[in-house]
Parts: C-alpha cells; sequence; structure tokens
C-alpha cells in the first residue's frame, strides 16, 4: 500500500492532472464573482444552480474544502518528487575526487577517444586550451605515467530545480495558512463612530476583532461630471478607549495594522440634515430660505400653507440630489408632494401654489467602506517567489559542465580520451568540442 502511495504521489502525470485542474477551477473562481451577498447569488442563478455552486462553495473557492484539498495533494505530490530527485542532485553538486577513476570515461554522456603523433608538451597544452575554451581551467594530475585533466562549472546550477520545488511549497503553504488562519470581509462605519465587527464575505458571518476601528472623518472630491474623484478616510485604533494608531487610507493606499489590511473600498451617505430650501414667491418675486431636517414642516412665508421634506436620494433620475417635498394646503384634501432638485432641473414642476421651490444645500454624514484582510500566509508567498526567482536563474542562465581528459602511452603514439557532461545545450557543447579537438590530432 505504501509503496502504491509513494508511486502516486512521485508521478509527474499526478503534478500535471493538479495543476491543469487548479487552473480550470481558478479560471471558474475568476468567471464568477467571489464574496458577494448571498442574496445576489440567489438572484443570479436558479435555484437547483444556486444550491450546487453553494455545496462547492464556489462563491468563496478559494477557502473551499475541495481548493484546500487540491492544493494539499500537489504540496505532498511535489514533497515526495523532490525528495526523490535530491540524492542524484547531492551526487552531481559534490566535489569531485582528487582520484579519477576511469570507468568515466565509458559512461558519461559524451565520450571520444583518438590517436595523436604530436609532442606530449604540444598535446597537454591544447588539452589545456580545449578545457579551458570549454569549461574553465583544469586540474592536472599524474598517475601511473598517465596524465588526467578535470575541469568543472556551475555545479550549484542544479540546485534550481531544488529551489524551484520548495518556492512552490512555500507558495502553497502560504496559500494554505491564508485560507485557514485569514479572512476577508468589509465593515461600514459612520463619520464619528467606531466598529469592531468584520462583515466577512461568501455568507459566512462576522468576525470580532480584538480592539475598535473609529471614522474620524470621511471627505470626498468629485469631478465636474459629479463622479466622485478621491475619497479617504482618516481611521484611530483605539484599544480599551485609548488610541492606540492612525491612519488614512485611500483607494490603493490602505493602512496595515498588526497583520490586518484596511482598503478603502466604497462609501455612501449614511443620513442628511440641515436641508435649506429657497423659495420664490411668483407674485412679489421674495426669496426666502427655509431651514428644515426630515419630516419637520415650517410655514412658507405669506402664506398658510406648509412645508416639509419627506425624502432625500442622492441622485433622482441622472439629475444630482433631490428631496420630496410636501405642500401642505388648508382646506385642500390632498397634498402637493413633488420633487425639488439643486440644480434647477424640471424648474416648471418645483412651481407649487404660486411659489417656486429650489433645493440649495444640505448636510451630509457619510459612512465608508473598509475592506478588511487578514493573511498571514503572504510572507511565505514573498520568500517562495524569491526563491522561485533564483531557481529560474540558475536553471535559465548557468550550466552544470564536466570535463574529464586522459593521455596515455608513448612517444610514438599517444591516445587522449575525452568524457563530459552537460546539463543542457548538449548538441552546442559537442560540436564545439568536435572543432577543437581537431588541433590535437595528426592529419
Amino acid at each position: 500500500m505504501i509503496k502504491k502511495l509513494h508511486k502516486l504521489f512521485s508521478s509527474v502525470k499526478l503534478t500535471i492532472f493538479l495543476f491543469l485542474f487548479l487552473a480550470v477551477t481558478s479560471i471558474m473562481g475568476t468567471i464568477i464573482q467571489q464574496g458577494l451577498p448571498m442574496e445576489r447569488y440567489k438572484s443570479l442563478y436558479s435555484p437547483s444552480v444556486f444550491s450546487a455552486l453553494k455545496f462547492f462553495n464556489i462563491f468563496d473557492m478559494y477557502h473551499s474544502w475541495w481548493f484546500t484539498t487540491l492544493l494539499t495533494l500537489l504540496s505532498i505530490n511535489i514533497i515526495v518528487c523532490t525528495f526523490k530527485q535530491v540524492p542524484r542532485i547531492i551526487r552531481l553538486i559534490s566535489p569531485e575526487k582528487k582520484e579519477i577513476d576511469d570507468t568515466v570515461f565509458k559512461s558519461s554522456q559524451i565520450r571520444k577517444t583518438f590517436q595523436s603523433q604530436k609532442k606530449l608538451s604540444d598535446i597537454e597544452r591544447h588539452a589545456e586550451i580545449i578545457i579551458k575554451s570549454l569549461v574553465g581551467t583544469p586540474v592536472k594530475t599524474v598517475k601511473n605515467d598517465t596524465i588526467y585533466f578535470l575541469a568543472e562549472r556551475g555545479r550549484y546550477s542544479r540546485l534550481g530545480m531544488i529551489f524551484v520545488h520548495i518556492s512552490i511549497l512555500l507558495i502553497l503553504a502560504g496559500g494554505l495558512i491564508g485560507t485557514i488562519l485569514g479572512f476577508h470581509g468589509q465593515m461600514n462605519i459612520v463619520e464619528g463612530e467606531k466598529s469592531d465587527t468584520v462583515t466577512l464575505f461568501g455568507g459566512e458571518g462576522a468576525k470580532k476583532l480584538d480592539f475598535d476601528v473609529r471614522c474620524d472623518d470621511f471627505t470626498v472630491e468629485f469631478y465636474e461630471t459629479g463622479m466622485p474623484k478621491e475619497y479617504k478616510t482618516d481611521l484611530t485604533i483605539m484599544n480599551d478607549g485609548k488610541k492606540v494608531d492612525s491612519g488614512t487610507i485611500r483607494v490603493n493606499h490602505p493602512f496595515i495594522y498588526k497583520g490586518l489590511k484596511f482598503c478603502q473600498a466604497t462609501y455612501g451617505i449614511a443620513g442628511v440634515s440641515d436641508f435649506k430650501v429657497v423659495t420664490k414667491n411668483n407674485g412679489t418675486g421674495d426669496e426666502t430660505v427655509l431651514k428644515l431636517n426630515m419630516m419637520k414642516k415650517v410655514s412658507l412665508p405669506g402664506s398658510n400653507a406648509s412645508f416639509a421634506i419627506a425624502r432625500f436620494v442622492t441622485d433622482h433620475g441622472g439629475m444630482g440630489p433631490a428631496v420630496l417635498g410636501v405642500l401642505l394646503e388648508p382646506g385642500k384634501a390632498q397634498h402637493d408632494i413633488f420633487w425639488i432638485f439643486q440644480n434647477g432641473h424640471n424648474i416648471n414642476q418645483q412651481q407649487k401654489s404660486g411659489f417656486t421651490f429650489t433645493l440649495d444645500s444640505f448636510s451630509r454624514l457619510y459612512y465608508t467602506g473598509i475592506q478588511v484582510s487578514k493573511d498571514p500566509g503572504v510572507p511565505l508567498v514573498w520568500i517562495g517567489f524569491c526563491l522561485i526567482m533564483m531557481g529560474f536563474i540558475l536553471s535559465l542562465f548557468f550550466t552544470h559542465k564536466r570535463i574529464w581528459m586522459k593521455i596515455s602511452g608513448s612517444q610514438d603514439k599517444y591516445e587522449i580520451s575525452i568524457a563530459a557532461s552537460v546539463s543542457k545545450n548538449r548538441k552546442t557543447f559537442e560540436e564545439k568540442l568536435e572543432g577543437l579537438t581537431g588541433k590535437i590530432t595528426v592529419e
């Protein structure tokens, strides 16, 4: 049983399958937006589709049990494959023995033997030139009247694969730690108020923080078109009623505290007050500024009628802020109810009982929407990223080369044996070796 499991998890086919499966499911996680309220998903999908997606936790896929299982299986697969290769790599990067074993001239991937009748000194000189050109400065050894040369370069490039495997493990471990111990949610805080509760995305409830977050101030700047240009929040971290830290967050400029990241996500109007409505008497041309609050009626000057505001909207029909005005006249069975705009839109519809109404200004009380996330696996991911870059550099830009050369025989005829191995670009190496060895042969 153990041998079967070892064979399964040391299989490259399993690695390819898991990578492909993770890639396909990640595409699905991109198509289906993550972390929306459940009510939103219910409106997007039929009941049967919604039930199936909810069962597999597709709405928060990267925190689902099955995605975590896939990452765990891939981690085990990479660990087994790595340990399987470690002995071979250790053997390859271990320093060569000073005494050369002649079996290398029979077992190496590149072998070549030829004769030369040149002087031994010339053969040695050309041999050193060849080895230095291909690999590096050789080490010379003499044993039983046989001359040996050895050179090696790029030994530690073999570690590139190990670095890549370890980096993938660290990235996967960081992802798993973030999935298990981290969270992602949002908190909405009204200006001047504080909160310690984060509503988690994916309908997973709420998370209590061990401190309070207070919104000291929220400001928003608008373009001339009315679209928001920039909005920011001044935060204070409170612990037992005492200020322990503070900061300002903007879009793409988060605030970090105790491993928690606070990002500006959205905003809205939590309340409005202190409305100023300009009333113009169409007969006399006199204007009066009425100061009102919601559902508080005031008397119209020069009239027995009263006026009140029943509702406020930030944008009515694309024409900007508007209030729903109510005109109450004695003896009239029905009240006049009409929209009043800030920028003079539909001015004719705002004329009632000899008066023209225009919304002048009002005070807004904003709430800020802050995304809060904690991912304790991020440091491991960054370490993994650095290691994977080191691994790629070692694997792509460095080559492990080894060459051995043996010169034996007498003055009449010397036999030169060459053995070599390279980690990549073998054909180019062999072509260059073939061209260089012609210098010490006799035509």
